[in-house]
This record gives structure tokens, C-alpha cells and sequence, in this order.
């Protein structure tokens, strides 16, 4: 009998094992990745010309979902671990005293915050990642562009939302760069960079404060508020 047992933990034993090797494997890999942080953040840091910078910022995004992918396998091993420890040990019952502690308290989440953002603001993002990529004529004929965007409430509007997406499907190593380009880069430039968008009375050397749309406000109650009668 004694022999039984120690056969069946034994059994139970090499389970965990298995396990605790993807999780070394999978702290190994984690640490690979960041050092692949390190060196993209460190060549990104670099006296680069615009399009090299633009470059090494891709890479550094690129380094980032590899690490974000690892911390997500690393959590998975580590879950596969602590459920094969459990199962090979015997249940304890809690006291009744426990058992009934922090019923409704919310499960801390550690990747609730989410990555870094890549860059503190949509202005940096425009200058070191948007415009080093998107290259086009700018003249008379083509395409008119405002040096002093930021005095124009739409464009910064438009640039905050292109960051803002860009930060988030950046972390989308499969479509992401082709969502982003194909549903938000390629409309909002063209509206951006449109000799009737926001900057149609400015160009490359003077800019002038945008005029917005003529609109008369309506007579008292023409509008129903919410939740009002909107029949006498």
C-alpha cells in the first residue's frame, strides 16, 4: 500500500514539472524581450535623420508587442503551474471564518494599466512617428499644410485621434499597422491635408486663425429637451 502511495505521488509530481519548464522558458523569453526593448529604445534615442527615427520607432513598437505577447505567455505558464500544484496537492477546506473574506471584492487585474504609451503627447507622435512617414507634396497645386496646426482646433482633433489609435494598434502585431493606415491615417491626412480642409487659408510660410461655419442659433424651445413633451 505504502508503495501505492508513493507511485501515485510520484505520478503527480512529474505533472508540475512540465509545467514549471514552459514557465522557465517562458521567464527566459520575457527577458530576451526586454532586452530587445532596451536596444530599440536605445537606437530610437539615437541623433537619427527623420526617416531612420521613423524606422527605429516602428522597431521599437515591433520589440514592444513581442514583450506584451511574452508577459501574456509568462502569465499563462505561471496560471499552468499554480493549477498543476493544486490539482497534485490535497484540498485543504478553509476555516468557515475565511471562506466568506472578500466575497465581491474585486480580483486585482496587474495588466489592467496596459503598456507604455510610446509617446507622452500627439505632438510628439506627429513630428517623430506621422509626418517622417507620410511624405507628400506640398504646393499650390496639390496639398496645403499649416505649420501652426495647432492653432486649429480640428487638425488637433484629428492628430489626438491618430495617436490615440496608432498607441493602440501598434500593439496588433498582425493587422494593426494596415488597420491603421487603411481606416485612420488615410482619411484624416487626406481631409488634413486637403486644399479645402482646415487649412485652406494657410500654407507652408503663414497662418491665419480658422473661421468657423456661419450657424444662427434657433428660436427658445425649437429643440425638445430630453425627456420633454415635444407636442403642447
Amino acid at each position: 500500500m505504502d508503495n501505492e502511495i508513493f507511485e501515485g505521488n510520484a505520478e503527480a509530481s512529474t505533472e508540475p514539472t512540465s509545467a514549471q519548464e514552459r514557465l522557465d522558458a517562458a521567464q527566459q523569453a520575457l527577458a530576451d524581450a526586454e532586452q530587445a526593448v532596451t536596444r530599440a529604445r536605445e537606437k530610437a534615442g539615437e541623433d537619427l535623420s527623420d526617416w531612420l527615427r521613423a524606422a527605429a520607432t516602428e522597431s521599437l513598437a515591433q520589440a514592444d508587442r513581442d514583450r506584451s505577447q511574452r508577459e501574456i505567455e509568462l502569465q499563462l505558464a505561471a496560471a499552468e503551474v499554480a493549477a498543476s500544484v493544486e490539482k497534485a496537492s490535497p484540498v485543504v477546506a478553509e476555516p468557515a471564518s475565511k471562506a466568506g473574506e472578500g466575497e465581491g471584492a474585486p480580483a486585482s487585474d496587474p495588466g489592467q494599466e496596459g503598456p507604455a504609451l510610446m509617446f507622452a503627447t500627439s505632438e510628439q507622435f506627429l513630428h517623430h512617428q506621422l509626418l517622417p512617414l507620410y511624405i507628400r507634396i506640398i504646393d499650390s497645386r496639390n496639398n496645403t499644410w499649416c505649420q501652426q496646426w495647432f492653432r486649429h482646433p480640428e487638425a488637433l482633433s484629428r492628430v489626438d485621434a491618430l495617436w490615440r489609435a496608432w498607441e493602440h494598434l501598434r500593439l496588433d502585431g498582425k493587422l494593426g499597422s494596415s488597420v491603421w493606415w487603411k481606416d485612420h491615417a488615410d482619411p484624416h491626412m487626406a481631409v488634413l491635408l486637403s486644399q479645402k480642409g482646415p487649412f485652406h487659408e494657410c500654407d507652408l510660410e503663414r497662418h491665419k486663425d480658422p473661421t468657423p461655419i456661419p450657424c444662427q442659433t434657433a428660436p427658445e424651445g425649437w429643440f425638445v429637451e430630453e425627456g420633454g413633451i415635444p407636442f403642447p
